[in-house]
């Protein structure tokens, strides 16, 4: 085994070159050594282009031919716009030349069609010397880059070991952040950090949407177990044609409006994804039964990319006519298609509407079923699709139909509606074949309908991997239970229970959800859905709506800042029942108060209208910002429901198995790694039959022999812990967090200062991630594990006891020496302060007192006029603590500059003592910033000879208009301008050093020097 301990990064930088080129003993990507620089790629990229267009061209391409391809990948402006381009038409990138002797060409870039063969060039280069695209930040130079017919695709960061992939990730993040993945380099795919133990690969994505949770290993097919070794991920990922799959056929380009993005698709979804097309390859329409197989990955870990991407790719085999994909539930039709059609390579570029298309009704089903079109993906509803084939005049059809069901967990028969469509279906299209998906099978009626289970991933593995998050549960005693209750008392399918009819319950769980909303709301930051079932065949509605009333008395006795916004979803009843007037009358009751808190105008002919908002503003996507806190529902929501900004589900009635894990995982999508540790849930009926019913379906759910035989509970129930599905008790985080507040104590010698190494310092900083981590946990919890209640927001003081850190302790770490900590990171990198990744969690908010701060700069400057500077040097220790406590940086550069202006006594007051008042001193900052500001622009125009082009209050004036860390006020040419007007001149008026410059000189020197200084005054801002 090579020694990686001692390698340098150039040596095992040169090792993964040697690999690449010869995986498994073929000869694979080619190493073009020589190639170093920007205009080298650009060279290679032209003559590829050239071999591969021989048909198109006579004649090499000339500087004016090849500057109209360099344009258009120049101007790719994301990573979505790259997909498109490199997608192109059906699969064919092309790229439109006007020629010199006036003929008009398409040159061919890429063709998906030749993936791994063809005229396809795969070739490696690395050390790519990157110039600075930014002024003021460094060159730079790329590790490895994987170009496919001469265009980046495929970006390595290597570190060596004992380093860790956060770094490599930092640095592309850097790149991204200083527009390094420009140009030539704006066609980048996939972003890949790689050391000798750990290689995690995620797609290239914008600055604001760069999201290291993304960052994925690759896992062993069999076990999902990650794979750790660089060669094994060489040979499963980087070979042909594996490497130019994933960066075409497996990624998703996510046309989402205002979120385009790129996704690549993760280990699972591949295997599954091949296992599929593997079995419809080989399915012969007319003999072969067709029961496919199905699918089981868990709720939460993307199974609509995953059928999405084998959709389209089942589409596009020449044995597939049409691909139906079939939703259980009609409201899903939609949302499924919209994700589709978001997914759709095609639609949206260059005015393609794209291959994906949902049915109005059965005749426009039948139409394109039948029709041959390029739109051959359609998405229906099982109910539409049964109609269709019940009906007289269907007539078998001769195409060959690819069926693929989501949530088939559903369609299986369990006593809904959609018994025995399916099988209808079947019996009328009996030369089709079918695929199921489902988080949530059905022992053995999924097998029974499907056929074998073609690839799992449990629940249990997709925390392990973070790709869905565990549940923090609680079971919560209001109402004294019967001891002598039966099973079929528990279960609210089959009949009602004392918790039905108790108006003493309703008020206990409202209670209980408005009491503890900051700690399970992380402070507001999530929101919730409550599931109400009353047993015994009766509606729930008016339960719903009991709990609907109490919430609004609640909130009339709260003072505004502390109301929920909450509102109620249910169908309008249209089934002529004894609940149908009740069930009509709360729905309209619900609606007129949510028109009244989001100023809409719904009412009962505009339900679906009105159901779309409301889960727009629960899950966070609706325009005007105005979202929901909590929604009451009966059934809807609790499968299919996608909203990473909810974390909670409050559940009064009984759930069990399948059902249970579809509604507890609406809690559990991946946010944000701090704020959102887990999904919580909270249950308000028969607490210990609901935690066994629990433990029993996750058991199931999280182990992949379930598919072949049920395993006793109490060989399952201990693991459910163990594997992170459920979190673990109060005391195990509180202990956990106790020892790293102890690590942090020793290391800042008891919360005083940072500790002047860089290696101790970077020991504080991982502590401090890892502090928040579990401090943002502990913050969510109510109650110790003996049932005593908990809250950092009703009782801080006993919350710091439990932490073993006191506030002053804890305000210290958390603002002077995390912002410490901070700036000396974001020196030593050469980054800015705002991309350091540390965003501290307080036990409560801690902000600046602005009253106090400004009495302590009034104290220090009489103590600065008196000239009593020992005394002005511990005032100024006292300010720096307390302008610590912002976490805005330029409120804090803005006061650091007017503190230190004072110290220096270059800020001199008009009258001592110091005003003591907020807005007289806010007026000395403006105006200390202004003559600041006055005094850089003046010396600017004297420095570079511009006194006849414009003048001080002209230039500040165009200043205003600047963006920090952006070149973009040369827009109209205003800097040429000013420029161009002082050429006569700035050799007889500039300053020495700059009069000697030449006018190309000049102008480039000038250009940075200027925006260096708009920069420096707008962080000051």
């Amino acid at each position: 085994m090579n020694n990686y301990k001692s390698k340098s990064e150039l040596e095992f930088e040169s090792e993964v070159i040697d690999y690449l080129t010869k995986i498994g003993g073929v000869k694979q990507w080619e190493y073009k050594k020589d190639i170093k620089t920007t205009e080298q790629l650009w060279d290679n990229f032209k003559l590829i282009l050239e071999q591969n267009n021989q048909m198109r061209l006579d004649y090499p391409l000339s500087v004016t031919e090849f500057a109209q391809v360099k344009k258009v990948i120049s101007n790719i402006d994301t990573p979505y716009h790259a997909g498109q381009f490199l997608y192109g038409v059906n699969g064919v990138s092309e790229i439109e030349v006007d020629l010199d002797n006036g003929k008009h060409v398409f040159l061919t870039v890429f063709d998906q069609a030749q993936v791994g063969g063809g005229n396809t060039v795969y070739q490696i280069v690395n050390q790519i010397e990157r110039p600075k695209i930014i002024d003021g930040k460094r060159d730079c130079r790329f590790d490895i880059t994987l170009l496919i017919n001469g265009l980046p695709i495929i970006q390595i960061e290597l570190k060596k070991a004992f380093h860790s992939t956060r770094e490599s990730l930092n640095q592309m993040q850097q790149y991204i952040a200083e527009k390094q993945y420009s140009g030539i380099f704006s066609t980048l795919q996939i972003l890949i950090a790689m050391t000798p133990y750990d290689i995690r690969y995620m797609a290239n994505t914008k600055l604001e949407d760069f999201n290291r949770a993304f960052a994925f290993n690759w896992q062993n097919e069999e076990d999902a177990h990650p794979v750790r070794s660089w060669k094994t991920f060489a040979d499963n990922v980087l070979s042909i044609p594996m490497a130019h799959d994933l960066a075409t056929r497996y990624m998703i380009l996510d046309g989402t409006k205002n979120k385009e993005s790129i996704k690549v698709m993760r280990p699972y979804q591949v295997y599954a994804t091949k296992r599929v097309l593997d079995k419809v390859r080989q399915f012969d329409f007319q003999y072969d039964d067709g029961r496919l197989g199905y699918v089981w990955h868990t709720t939460g870990s993307g199974k609509t990319i995953t059928s999405f991407k084998t959709a389209w790719l089942a589409s596009r085999l020449s044995n597939v006519d049409k691909v139906v994909f079939l939703v259980d539930r009609i409201a899903l039709t939609r949302q499924t298609a919209d994700a589709y059609q978001a997914y759709d390579p095609v639609a949206g570029f260059e005015g393609n509407s794209g291959v994906v298309s949902d049915t109005a009704n059965i005749s426009d089903l039948h139409h394109k079923l039948t029709k041959k079109s390029d739109k051959n993906i359609i998405v229906t509803s099982i109910q539409k699709m049964s109609r269709y084939v019940g009906k007289d005049s269907f007539k078998p059809l001769s195409e060959r139909i690819l069926f693929i069901v989501d949530e088939a967990h559903r369609s299986t028969g369990d006593g809904t509606d959609n018994e025995g469509m399916l099988e209808s279906i079947r019996n009328a299209i009996p030369n089709s074949a079918w695929v199921g998906y489902t988080g949530t099978p059905k022992f053995p009626a999924t097998r029974e309908i499907f056929g074998d289970i073609l690839h799992a991933y449990t629940i249990k593995e997709a925390i392990a991997d973070k790709n869905v998050l565990g549940f923090n549960v609680e079971f919560k005693e209001t109402i004294e239970a019967p001891e002598t209750s039966t099973e079929d008392d528990i279960d609210d399918t089959i009949r009602g229970s004392v918790y039905d009819f108790s108006p003493e319950h309703v008020k206990l769980v409202a209670k209980d959800i408005f009491d503890n909303w900051k700690e399970r709301s992380n402070n507001k930051k999530y929101n919730a859905l409550f599931t109400v079932h009353v047993g015994g065949n009766r509606a729930s509605t008016p339960r719903a709506m009991e709990y609907f009333d109490e919430f609004a008395a609640l909130n009339a006795k709260r003072p505004i800042e502390e109301q929920l916004k909450v509102a109620v979803s249910f169908s309008a009843d249209t089934s002529n029942s004894d609940h149908q007037l009740t069930t009509n009358e709360n729905l309209h009751r619900a609606i007129s108060a949510y028109n009244d808190l989001f100023g809409t105008k719904f009412d009962m002919k505009t339900v679906k209208q009105y159901t779309d908002d409301l889960i727009r503003r629960l899950n966070k996507t609706a325009d005007d910002g105005n979202y929901l806190d909590l929604v009451i529902v009966v059934d809807q929501l609790l499968t299919g429901f996608d909203a990473p900004e909810l974390n909670t589900l409050y559940i009064d009635r009984t759930l069990k198995g399948g059902n249970l894990i579809q509604a507890y995982s609406r809690t559990n999508r991946i946010h944000h790694s701090v704020d959102k540790p887990f999904g919580n849930i909270v249950n308000y009926r028969w607490p210990q039959q609901n935690e066994y019913e629990m433990n029993k379906a996750f058991a199931v759910y999280s182990n992949r022999a379930s598919a072949d035989e049920q395993l006793t509970l109490e060989e399952l129930k201990s693991a459910n812990e163990k594997s992170g599905i459920i979190s673990k008790p109060f005391s195990k985080v509180q202990s956990e967090i106790q020892e790293v507040i102890q690590k942090i104590s020793t290391l800042t010698d008891e919360f005083v200062q940072l500790p002047p190494s860089e290696k101790a310092q970077d020991e504080v900083y991982e502590n401090l991630k890892e502090y928040n981590r579990l401090l943002s946990q502990l913050k969510q919890y109510t109650q110790d594990d003996n049932g005593n209640p908990v809250s950092a927001y009703d009782n801080p003081e006993e919350f710091y006891n439990l932490l073993g850190i006191t506030e002053e302790q804890e305000v210290i770490l958390t603002t002077v020496i995390a912002g410490e900590l901070k700036e000396r990171r974001a020196k030593r990198e050469d980054i800015d302060i705002s991309q350091v990744n540390l965003s501290m969690v307080h036990i409560h908010e801690i902000t600046i007192n602005y009253d106090y701060l400004v009495d302590l700069i009034a104290k220090m400057a009489d103590e600065v006029h008196d000239n009593n500077m020992k005394q002005a040097k511990n005032t100024r220790v006292e300010i720096d603590i307390e302008i610590a406590k912002s976490d805005n940086e330029k409120e804090k550069t803005k006061i650091r500059n007017f503190v230190s202006k004072i110290y220096s006594k270059e800020f001199v007051f008009d009258d001592y003592p110091a005003p003591r008042n907020v807005e007289k001193m806010n007026q000395a900052m403006d105006r200390a910033r202004d003559n600041s500001i006055r005094q850089l622009i003046t010396n600017f125009i004297r420095t570079w000879g511009l006194d006849n082009s414009i003048k001080p209050k002209e230039l500040e004036k165009l200043i205003e208009k600047h963006k920090y860390g952006k070149e973009d006020l040369d827009k109209q040419g205003e800097l040429t301008a000013i420029m161009n007007d002082a050429r006569d001149d700035y050799k007889e008026i500039a300053s020495e050093n700059i009069a000697t410059l030449s006018w190309v000189k000049y102008r480039i020197e000038l250009r940075k020097a200027f925006y260096a200084m708009a920069d420096q005054i707008k962080s000051g801002e």
